[in-house]
């Protein structure tokens, strides 16, 4: 996948910019991946060494903690090109891994890749010999994966770079301009005719509290921060998406002897 991923990079641009600002306006500056600069302290925005640093020291105390494997992944064709936005330690890249696709994997979290890069051969030698997910039984029905340290709020690909782009619990942990921020990356590396999976916490979600720093977001002692979904925010979100379908999907939890509520948005959108 190396030539195809080359050729889906944006190229590089010496000029580094706020990474806050939307990079889908016309005169908008390139980052190459990895590559992050403090924004200005405004609307008490995380800047991407922040996020970075939160989200390592989450995965250093965590590790696999919230891991497990994402089971009910959408269909889509093999040989499909898919971003993975926020790979975190692998949960949603073990749901994709022998479906055919053509998978890169993104995260601003260096400890978040390792746990990820960690799990690929495993993942590998764990269908060869099963052949239970999607029943793979070659390397073509495995597909490709690729990991690349990147900021979500600043993609370093082209436009219209992939099939689909999944954007699962990674971009409710942005405050509010940085959400459309995120948002308008995702719509500009999708293709026409590509889909936009989302999944976020709702509104009614049992850990829903706490400090709150803006309208429905909350901040944790260790500096990560999440919001919860209004099904409206959602779709105002992604607006220039054709809706496919929005759904809250709850379940329980029993946390110190009472039954709570774990509550998912969920979202699909194609890119007319």
């Amino acid at each position: 996948m190396a030539s195809q991923l080359h050729e889906m990079m944006r190229p590089a641009n010496p000029d580094l910019s706020d990474p806050a600002m939307p990079s889908n306006a016309s005169a908008s500056p390139i980052r190459s991946p990895g590559v992050c600069r403090s924004a200005p302290e405004r609307h008490a925005e995380p800047n991407c060494t922040n996020l970075r640093d939160s989200w390592d020291q989450f995965y250093l105390r965590s590790g696999r903690s919230w891991g497990g494997i994402t089971r009910d992944i959408p269909e889509l064709p093999c040989g499909s090109r898919v971003l993975e936005l926020g790979c975190g330690s692998g949960k949603t890249l073990r749901g994709m891994v022998g479906r055919g696709w053509r998978i890169v994997a993104i995260d601003v979290s260096p400890g978040a890749l390792r746990l990820s890069r960690s799990i690929k051969e495993n993942l590998f030698f764990t269908f060869d010999k099963r052949g239970d997910i999607g029943n793979p039984s070659s390397k073509e029905l495995h597909g490709d994966l690729e990991f690349i340290a990147a900021d979500g709020r600043h993609l370093p690909f082209r436009d219209e770079a992939f099939d689909a782009v999944f954007a699962f619990h990674v971009v409710g942990h942005l405050v509010r301009p940085q959400r459309s921020v995120m948002a308008g990356e995702i719509i500009r590396v999708t293709r026409k005719g590509g889909m936009v999976f989302f999944r976020g916490f709702s509104f009614d979600d049992l850990r829903a509290g706490g400090e709150e720093i803006e309208e429905g977001t909350f901040i944790r002692g260790d500096g990560t921060v999440t919001h919860y979904f209004t099904e409206d925010e959602v779709l105002d979100l992604f607006k220039p998406l054709l809706n496919i379908s929005v759904d809250i999907v709850r379940w329980s939890m029993r946390v110190g002897g009472l039954d709570l509520i774990r509550s998912e948005m969920r979202a699909a959108f194609r890119k007319e």
